[in-house]
């Protein structure tokens, strides 16, 4: 079964300082990551211009589109309060090379 990415972007809301979203980003990281079933790796970028950027890959394009559990809720909510979801995009792509 093929690994897949998931590729989300989304801008920060404006009333949000840059470097909240970065600590919690950090928490999501250390608090949440670990727990997500078939999760290998996460990335997060953010551009010159404030776009976020987070590429994940997972073990298989289901592990990937499943159900969120409730791994770390509370960091997560937290971290969604941030987004200004208007911005917001998530997509999925299968692995073919590596």
């Amino acid at each position: 079964m093929p690994a897949a990415i998931q590729i989300v972007r989304f801008r920060a809301k404006a009333d949000i300082d840059h470097d909240d979203v970065i600590a919690i980003n950090e928490r999501f990281q250390r608090e949440v990551v670990p727990q997500l079933p078939g999760l290998e790796r996460r990335e997060a970028c953010v551009t010159g211009d404030g776009e976020w950027v987070l590429v994940l890959r997972y073990a298989s394009m289901e592990l990937a589109t499943a159900p969120p559990a409730d791994h770390g809720m509370e960091v997560a909510g937290l971290f969604m309060q941030m987004i200004d979801m208007s911005t917001m995009s998530a997509t999925f792509q299968t692995v073919v090379s590596e």
